[in-house]
């Protein structure tokens, strides 16, 4: 009888807040969407993702109450956090891990009848394509037994890039990619599904942009650019670029204006996309941990905190991230690619490091506006793949 007040609560909740926002998010955001209905219930349903809103987005869609998963960071937001845990009862995955505890619970609702979504990016875009996700996607929508639903929200990218903290005024649009009932995910092997998905899911948002040409107005429209471009297109420098009002910038003579239809007009009168100059970022970034051996890669000053498993912070720290060719460095703590389980990038710029030594719990590094935690990433995933191949 408790589990049904609690349920009867959530959903009173969300059928309420959808109709506080849903007039606030349509002149915001021109907002929209293809309604999740008719849908065989209970659902699995799947969506790309660009915005902390995107939750909201598909929220809106559907008139039904839907259980989100959502990163642990949301257990650590002081007196928020249990209003939101009591009223709205995410499922939390801890970024950079395998999400096996999550998916056990992403069952047990699916099993009590309730619709669950999840970005199985885990991640916002930061290059304008909608990212990878792990092989066990398949896996889950196979066993679930039930519908899955796959959703794209296309010009997100634009209305809130991953490394502004400004939104921009556009249009956004949200549509059912596929239906797919549980007696055809049972004829599809694992990977046949992860292909479904990846297909699905899949947005180039400049390309969509190239068809449709839509402004996506705002102020500022570059500032922070740099925590994402961190190679210098022209002279290959690493954290030399600085972003200013609508403009980016670096010592060697390079300039550009990020203009409101989200492309770089490059003083030397070239046009080019973020899309384009991270694909050879994170080229650079392969070929120099091919190249390197003990020099120091990376450096930057950082605001270091220890998570422990009860999700308590228990120590932080202003202190120095280095990278170097076999490990990274944070103060004291030094770490080899080995003994890291996991890296991801929650928000805007958070990295946040698993690793198996004598601590429990994880590492949350951020820095200032202009500090990239993204070619920690990029590095970390050279280190993999290259020890995959040893």
């Amino acid at each position: 009888m408790a589990a049904f007040d609690a349920y009867a609560l959530h959903s009173v909740v969300f059928r309420t807040a959808r109709k506080l926002v849903l007039p606030l998010v349509l002149l915001k955001f021109h907002y929209t969407y293809e309604k999740l209905s008719g849908i065989p219930e209970p659902y699995l349903l799947l969506a790309n993702h660009n915005t902390d809103f995107d939750p909201i987005f598909l929220g809106l869609a559907s008139e039904r109450q839907i259980y989100f998963v959502a990163t642990e960071k949301i257990l650590r937001m002081g007196l928020l956090s249990p209003f939101i845990m009591s009223l709205f009862h995410p499922i939390i995955h801890y970024k950079g891990k395998t999400g096996i505890s999550s998916a056990k619970e992403i069952l047990g609702r699916l099993r009590e009848k309730k619709n669950v979504a999840l970005f199985p990016e885990g991640n916002r875009s930061f290059n304008g394509l909608t990212g990878d996700f792990v092989s066990a996607t398949g896996k889950l929508a196979k066993r679930s037994g039930v519908t899955l639903v796959t959703y794209r929200l296309r010009g997100g990218y634009f209305i809130s890039p991953r490394w502004s903290k400004t939104l921009r005024s556009g249009r956004l649009h949200g549509e059912i990619a596929n239906v797919y009932p549980p007696e055809k995910l049972k004829q599809l092997s694992e990977e046949q599904i992860n292909e479904a998905i990846r297909k699905d899911l899949f947005v180039d948002a400049y390309s969509d942009q190239n068809r449709n040409r839509i402004p996506y107005k705002g102020r500022n429209l570059a500032l922070g650019l740099e925590s994402t471009l961190f190679l210098c297109p022209r002279c290959g420098a690493v954290s030399s670029l600085h972003s200013r009002g609508n403009e980016i910038f670096c010592s060697c003579g390079f300039h550009a204006e990020y203009d409101s239809f989200g492309y770089l007009q490059c003083s030397g009168g070239d046009t080019v996309t973020i899309t384009e100059l991270d694909d050879r970022q994170h080229r650079a970034v392969d070929a120099l941990f091919e190249e390197t051996s003990d020099a120091l890669l990376f450096e930057d000053a950082v605001q270091a905190e220890r998570i422990d498993l009860n999700h308590r912070v228990v120590s932080a720290e202003r202190t120095i991230l280095r990278a170097w060719r076999n490990g990274l460095a944070i103060g004291n703590l030094f770490l080899p690619y080995s003994v890291i389980t996991g890296m991801a990038i929650n928000q805007r710029n958070l990295l946040i490091i698993h690793y198996t030594m004598k601590d429990s719990g994880h590492l949350e590094l951020s820095g200032n506006l202009s500090f990239s935690a993204l070619k920690y990433l990029y590095l970390y995933q050279a280190a993999r793949k290259k020890n995959e191949k040893i």
